[in-house]
């Protein structure tokens, strides 16, 4: 018999996917070794040689490199622009892209120059979208499945984080955390473990086996204790201060990224050329940079010298920490490429050290932990509450440490930072987008895809707000929904109730209390819903952002009145309905191109949830 017709060499699926996912993680992990070579050169021709040489004429010199940088990020954009993605839009149903291979390079090369030239950005968001793009160009090439383009994504993400930073576990923590958080299994888990472990072992040989920050107790020798340990549990409040502190930074962190990007993209710049904002970008970096010069560049050798004890004033801790607030909005709004992953673990490396100085100061006779101590606290608990991955950024700390006396108060920290950071200010700074952001590009979104109306349904079930319960869930056995809207005696808008409302009121009611419940009484109100001119990829976003099955539609006029409701099934018709138009757009007549209207036997699976109290949890 021939061999290779035998069943037992041919590959199952789910074998295929973990060789995909191999090939995903050497892929990546060899990007990342080239992008950090990559980087190392920009900075040598730019900084080294270029700053250096010019040295004898003044200070000023210092400058250059920033300003020339954006030069060549702008020639770059205007040669061959690139499209704007994220880790989020790689994943997320809601807005599925066609990546084409000349991303990658794009991508990691204006990195490298925003990098190489001082931009106050780091290099873990180039090297996590790169392994993302790398997972789905394969899986989409190969024609699999959408989930499993998702998982070679998640994989491919995983395996940048691990490359990126020699930290496999923290990967894959980010790839469950971020981009796996609706599709958890013990098969995903495989695969992107996997991922993460070849690729990370793929940058070892590249780039060498070393953490990120070499501590104290690795660079001295043996015999001397490391230094970060809780001294007792009295000093257990003082690192919840440090989580509250923490918090306000990683707001003022989103804050300022928000509003660089309005100056340059919606606000007084909005109008300049989009050649000259990366020129305008480097300018201002490069003058700021001479008041402020290690606020500049992606700030690893800042952090170091920080948690290896070298002394910085309180003035000076200050300064970094207001400067990199704003270095880092000017170089995210005017174009310069990186993620926030760096700046969030400076501002938190200087938040900590400040810290831990006061404390010193104000409280001499308790013994304390060095600010050291604070400030490897303050990186996890910064970096959590920007990104809300809480697991990622411990497991983040450890790894690129390689130091585990202080991880009991570093997640007392981390827990509490994203706690309040969640109730005070619910967007995310990456890889997150704010829905006031999409709302304000609907108009452009709409030129770019299909509206509400075209693709919306009629609402399947409406209770009034005095039905009683009983009778509401007998609908909603009836109708097969998991959710209706609640409406009054002129059928406007009042809320949702869904079979989680019903439970929670059957736990906390007895029998004979429930019977006298009504509609209005256990649902919940207010509602997020949207509009029916309102682009279908802008409306969707919050439903997989936040994991509801359905959107109520209502007037723009009239925000009471139901015209219809958005399901994700159609949601997701609508995504591949438009992507077979423009594959066939050069062929067929845009009007022969027909989308499905509403239909008296379409089902939504309705699963939604109130706008103010879950969207804050």
């Amino acid at each position: 018999m021939n061999s290779v017709s035998d069943p037992r060499l041919r590959l199952s699926s789910e074998n295929l996917l973990l060789l995909l996912a191999a090939g995903v993680g050497l892929g990546t992990g060899l990007l990342v070794i080239g992008f950090r070579y990559l980087i190392g050169w920009f900075r040598h021709l730019l900084q080294d040689t270029l700053v250096d040489s010019l040295l004898p004429l003044g200070s000023w010199v210092l400058a250059l490199a920033p300003m020339l940088g954006g030069v060549l990020i702008s020639a770059l954009w205007v040669a061959v622009p690139l499209p704007s993605f994220s880790l989020s839009s790689l994943v997320s149903p809601a807005r599925p892209l066609a990546p084409r291979p000349w991303w990658i390079p794009l991508k990691l090369l204006a990195a490298a120059i925003s990098l190489g030239a001082g931009a106050s950005l780091g290099p873990e968001a180039p090297s996590v979208e790169s392994g993302g793009l790398l997972g789905s160009l394969l899986g989409q090439n190969l024609n699999l499945s959408r989930e499993r383009v998702q998982l070679l994504v998640a994989a491919g993400a995983a395996a940048g984080l691990a490359a990126g930073f020699n930290a496999p576990i923290a990967g894959v923590f980010l790839a469950l955390e971020l981009a796996l958080s609706r599709s958890f299994t013990t098969s995903a888990v495989s695969v992107v473990v996997l991922a993460a472990v070849v690729s990370a072992l793929i940058a070892q040989v590249g780039l060498g086996a070393q953490p990120a920050f070499l501590l104290p107790a690795i660079t001295q020798p043996a015999f001397v204790l490391p230094a970060y340990e809780v001294q007792g549990l009295l000093e257990v409040p003082f690192y919840l201060g440090l989580g509250l502190l923490a918090s306000l930074v990683s707001i003022a962190l989103s804050y300022s990224l928000e509003w660089g990007k309005r100056l340059f993209v919606w606000g007084p710049l909005a109008g300049w050329p989009a050649w000259s904002k990366p020129i305008l970008g480097g300018w201002c970096l490069g003058l700021l940079g001479l008041g402020i010069p290690l606020g500049l560049g992606v700030g690893y050798e800042t952090i170091e010298s920080i948690l290896q004890a070298v002394p910085f004033s309180l003035s000076q801790l200050g300064l970094l920490l207001l400067g990199k607030l704003l270095l880092s909005a000017l170089s995210v709004g005017s174009g310069f490429v990186g993620g926030t992953f760096a700046p969030a673990l400076f501002l938190g490396a200087v938040l900590g050290a400040g810290y831990g100085q006061v404390l010193s100061q104000v409280l001499p006779l308790i013994s304390l932990s060095p600010p050291a101590a604070y400030a490897m606290v303050g990186m996890a608990a910064v970096l959590a509450a920007s990104v809300r991955a809480p697991l990622t950024a411990i497991l983040l700390l450890f790894e690129m440490t390689r130091d585990y006396h202080i991880v009991l108060p570093l997640m007392a920290a981390v827990g509490l930072s994203i706690w309040l950071t969640e109730q005070l200010h619910p967007p995310a700074v990456y890889p997150s987008v704010r829905l006031e952001s999409l709302r304000a590009k609907g108009e452009a979104g709409q030129k770019a895809g299909l509206t509400v109306e075209e693709v919306m349904v009629a609402p399947s079930l409406l209770l009034r707000q005095d039905t009683p319960v009983r009778e509401a869930l007998d609908s909603l056995v009836q109708g097969k929904c998991h959710s209706a809207l609640v409406v009054d005696a002129q059928e406007r808008l009042r809320g949702i109730l869904t079979l989680q409302d019903l439970e929670r009121a059957l736990a906390r009611k007895e029998s004979s209390e429930l019977a006298e419940l009504t509609v209005q009484e256990v649902s919940q109100a207010p509602v997020l819903t949207t509009f029916p001119d309102e682009a279908v990829v802008v409306a969707a976003e919050p439903m997989y952002q936040y994991d509801l099955r359905q959107l109520p539609v209502v007037s723009r006029e009239d925000p009471e009145h139901i015209v219809g409701l958005l399901d994700r099934e159609r949601v997701l018709l609508s995504q591949e309905l438009q992507s077979v138009r423009q594959a066939l757009e050069p062929e067929i007549p845009a009007e022969e191109d027909g989308i499905p209207g509403p239909s008296s036997d379409s089902q939504p699976v309705p699963q939604p949830v109130p706008e103010e109290s879950t969207l804050s949890q």
